[in-house]
């Protein structure tokens, strides 16, 4: 008997991975428009990568990890209060969070200030910042654990913890096409 049929549905089953499982090409191919412009720009990996162990701060100065968030996709954004780049971004990155944080999705914003939470919680309130948790990367151990080299830089984890993803500098996050990507990647 032949063997193709169960050939055939393997194949099949193989690509039939969903965005939120992280197949590389899969999210290169929902970053790239018809025109083949990018859409984040997003530095797709070939394969899910494991994240080290890193710890950072809540506002109430618990410590947490990515495990917290095991279950979800999460855009890990390193930025800071002093970053021009992530003032003008942070906006819309909170602007998403409202849109499409929940059960499926969140940002785990880590601000490198240096201040600490009391800080970014004034510049929350300053800029009128409402759906974001207030996230220290104390040390900017988590920075340099991920090896993050500028700010401000997000990177893509998927809902079993893996890597798959990342994004260098300041990006509109409530563009529709930014938006689309992201639903896309949450289902």
């Amino acid at each position: 008997m032949p063997r193709w049929p169960g050939l055939v549905l393997a194949i099949t089953l193989l690509f039939a991975v969903p965005l939120g499982n992280a197949m590389a090409e899969s999210l290169k191919d929902l970053d790239t428009r018809a025109d083949g412009s990018r859409v984040l720009n997003v530095i797709a990996h070939d394969k899910a990568r494991a994240v080290p162990a890193f710890k950072f701060l809540d506002i109430e100065g618990n410590y947490l990890s990515l495990k917290s968030f095991r279950g979800k996709i999460v855009a890990l954004h390193f930025w800071a209060t002093w970053c021009i780049p992530c003032r003008e971004e942070l906006p819309t990155v909170d602007a998403l969070q409202n849109q499409l944080g929940g059960e499926d999705f969140t940002f785990v914003p880590l601000s490198v200030d240096r201040a600490g939470a009391g800080l970014v919680r004034r510049y929350y309130a300053d800029h009128g910042i409402k759906h974001l948790p207030v996230y220290i990367d104390e040390g900017m151990n988590a920075a340099q654990t991920m090896l993050v080299n500028g700010i401000p830089y997000t990177i893509l984890i998927n809902r079993e913890g893996k890597e798959i993803g990342r994004i260098l500098g300041d990006r509109n996050w409530t563009a529709p096409d930014v938006t689309a990507l992201m639903r896309k990647l949450i289902e």
